[in-house]
């Protein structure tokens, strides 16, 4: 049995790009796609209403990120079994389709962000994080160019993914060090940094393995989430979350990289280019 491919993923409007979600789950022999659906799809309407009712999401993800918030705030360490919970699946393709989804046809609209392309050269596409894999799908039929994506073995995203990877031709690793031989033109992460205790230190470790000429990334520190902190870690210091923002940006600033200007709404997706890259682009005078 063959999965069923979409031509252009990111075009599909809502309701569809949940459908092949479902469809997906199935494929995969993931059980209670109705109800993961379902979920997803209240939680979408919550987030597109502004939180009109008072619900910024469906019940059980809110049950969900309670749980989070109470292991962490009770007893001081977080509980990433969170990620193993099926209905998780729901709140990772909302993350996708209101997010993920428009920072990738944003970045490639020239109006938006124009002459990017020209920064892109013939190397990988480094999606971190993915998800349920709809994004590194969204690049394969974006770019030419290689698309490898990361995520965590043994887990429904891998499930998911390992199908997909196989019908979109992109590679899936769960580990940075598989980078190393890699040219890197783009690392994407969208909603990823926020989920390590010591985010600045990881971006390091990235930027020194994966090396990418661009790096293009929409950070939600402040925002209360399944997965993310109260407050943030790097070496022995402790920072909240707009400190730890500021150390974030310091940081590529450290490492050479300049903030690429943008007409994105809310500065959302930050893009950031290699200084000598940048520089190396421009006319001269």
């Amino acid at each position: 049995m063959t999965l069923k491919t979409v031509q252009d993923l990111a075009a599909l409007k809502s309701r569809s790009s949940l459908g092949y979600f479902c469809y997906l789950l199935d494929f995969c022999k993931i059980t209670d796609s109705e109800s993961i659906g379902q979920v997803a799809l209240e939680t979408l309407y919550c987030i597109k209403e502004n939180t009109k009712k008072g619900h910024k999401a469906h019940q059980e993800l809110l049950d969900l990120e309670s749980k989070w918030y109470h292991q962490l705030r009770s007893l001081g360490k977080p509980d990433y079994s969170v990620y193993q919970e099926k209905i998780y699946l729901s709140e990772v393709w909302v993350c996708f389709d209101y997010y993920a989804k428009k920072y990738i046809k944003d970045i490639f609209n020239p109006k938006l962000v124009p002459d990017l392309k020209k920064y892109i050269g013939q190397g990988s596409v480094l999606d971190l994080g993915n998800g349920i894999g709809f994004s590194s799908v969204t690049f394969t039929q974006k770019l030419p160019n290689k698309v490898i994506a990361t995520n965590v073995k043994n887990s429904y995203q891998w499930t998911l993914n390992e199908t997909l990877s196989k019908a979109y031709s992109y590679s899936l690793i769960d580990s940075l060090r598989e980078t190393e031989k890699e040219c890197i033109e783009i690392a994407f992460a969208s909603e990823y940094f926020e989920h390590f205790e010591r985010p600045v230190e990881h971006l390091k470790e990235m930027l020194e393995i994966a090396n990418p000429t661009i790096l293009i990334c929409a950070n939600a520190f402040n925002a209360d989430s399944t997965g993310h902190f109260d407050s943030y870690l790097d070496q022995s210091n402790t920072f909240n979350p707009k400190e730890i923002s500021r150390l974030f940006g310091k940081t590529l600033k450290n490492y050479d990289y300049i903030k690429y200007e943008t007409k994105c709404w809310n500065n959302r997706p930050s893009i950031y280019i290699k200084k000598e890259v940048f520089e190396s682009c421009q006319p001269l005078i």
